[in-house]
């Protein structure tokens, strides 16, 4: 588990929505946060900071809980917003760092004092309070903030704010997506709480992760009470038709769907969030569904407890953002590197469910993908412990051969507990590919330091006794 030491961002001071001052110099002070979360191992070893995204999160503080309050004019596209952020501190800080893309900052306040603060780089919103905090001490940030949300172009497709075809308003996605919208400490070690308030013109409705706790005159109030990533959060403005049921064991369901969207897909939940219990363990949170739209996404984005769907999305698509509640928002990555560790065990969730549907046997499937692979240096060539930045999503094709290929070298039994077990093991932990090695040849009893040699670090087909 990674230690968390925060960093500090700057901020121009701003006196109206879209004005703003030059940033102010940086100077060197050890009561300033890092600007780019450091991980640290167990042993003390600092391991830095993200090397695919070095600027993401901030030293210096841990997050316990979002609060966002905002109001959106669908017509204008335009955001007003107030983001309470609680946290402690881990230092003593005399300046920090919040992640914000776009938008016009207005006001801060540290405990209910103004701060001064300016805007550096691509999403640096740098703070100064009025005294320097005390180590180990909780505090409130108020950032008082307006404008048009952006999105974000990274490899996988569009990720962020985006407005959807029917004029309403979506922000989902990874690497980056919270930060278009509200000031966030944007890296997936530090999970915090979350509470939304939206309002919405009249006809407009608001969904977002956890229970919806009201809908009053256009405000909608969201609350999940389960730790959240900021990749996993999501908020999605249209005109809804919202569906509620309750599964089994109780667990609440809320599927919304936008205008031209169909509702076959969401029908199939049932049976499949059965088959995860059966394989995963249950469910990790006490609510399920999703938001289906018409728009054309590149993907389907599992999202904390409600993942979204676009147009093309079919049942592979909704086994996968749902086994994904496991191996991805339960168990959360430590840097993006690690993202095909649990993409590709979600991955091969799909596979079992194919099969167990009648679908082509999982070794078939297996063999015939090792055979079209054959010895394609473009296919092997990519490292699955470091694919390499904005390539963290384009491995999986690979990683799942190597999740069969772990469940054929150590076994059903010990495979299917790795596959139950370690999500539910890292509920408050965030996990690497390092932590997966030490767990798997934990449970698996014997030295696999040749398997991941060859499957996860390697860059040539592996041997034939490791296959």
């Amino acid at each position: 588990m990674a230690v968390r030491i925060r960093r500090t961002f700057s901020s121009a001071t701003l006196l109206l929505c879209g004005l703003s001052l030059c940033p102010a110099a940086a100077h060197a002070d050890d009561t300033i946060g890092s600007d780019g979360y450091v991980h640290v191992a167990p042993n003390g070893v600092v391991l830095g900071v993200d090397p695919y995204y070095p600027t993401d999160g901030n030293g210096g503080y841990d997050v316990a809980d979002y609060a966002v309050d905002l109001s959106y004019d669908p017509a204008a596209r335009f955001l007003n917003a107030r983001t309470v952020v609680s946290a402690t501190t881990t230092q003593r800080l005399s300046r920090f760092n919040l992640d914000l893309r776009g938008l016009t900052v207005t006001s801060v306040r540290v405990d209910g004092v103004r701060a001064s603060f300016v805007r550096r780089g691509e999403h640096e919103l740098v703070i100064t309070p009025a005294s320097t905090l005390a180590a180990d001490t909780a505090f409130t940030v108020e950032v008082l903030y307006c404008g048009r949300p952006r999105s974000e172009h990274a490899p996988r497709g569009v990720t962020g704010w985006r407005t959807t075809r029917s004029g309403g308003g979506l922000a989902a996605g990874a690497p980056h997506s919270a930060s278009t919208w509200f000031p966030v400490n944007e890296t997936s070690a530090d999970k915090a709480t979350f509470r939304l308030n939206a309002r919405v013109p009249a006809g407009w409705s608001v969904v977002s992760n956890g229970v919806r706790k009201s809908v009053h005159e256009g405000l909608h109030a969201w609350e999940e009470n389960v730790p959240i990533t900021p990749s996993a959060t999501m908020i999605a403005i249209d005109r809804f038709s919202v569906r509620e049921s309750t599964l089994p064991g109780g667990i609440a369901v809320l599927d919304a769907f936008g205008p031209g969207a169909g509702t076959a897909l969401a029908r199939n939940l049932p049976e499949i969030m059965e088959f995860l219990h059966d394989k995963l363990g249950p469910h990790p949170l006490p609510v399920t569904g999703g938001v289906y739209l018409s728009d054309r996404l590149a993907y389907s984005h599992p999202s904390q407890g409600r993942p979204v769907h676009g147009a093309a999305a079919d049942q592979s698509a909704l086994v996968q953002a749902l086994a994904s509640q496991w191996w991805g928002n339960q168990l959360a990555i430590k840097m993006w590197k690690d993202q095909p560790m649990v993409e590709s065990f979600a991955r091969y969730v799909v596979w079992l469910w194919e099969e167990a549907r009648g679908g082509p046997a999982v070794e078939r499937r297996y063999q015939d993908a090792l055979r079209q692979a054959g010895a394609d240096t473009r296919f092997w060539g990519r490292k699955l412990a470091d694919p390499g930045v904005g390539r963290e999503f384009s491995v999986t094709d690979k990683g799942v051969l190597m999740v069969h290929a772990l469940r054929k070298h150590i076994g059903d039994e010990k495979f299917f507990t790795v596959l139950r077990e370690y999500p539910a093991i890292a509920v408050l932990l965030n996990q690497g590919w390092y932590d997966w090695e030490l767990y798997t040849a934990a449970v698996a009893d014997q030295d696999l330091t040749a398997f991941h040699e060859a499957w996860v670090h390697g860059t040539t087909p592996p041997p034939a006794e490791l296959r």
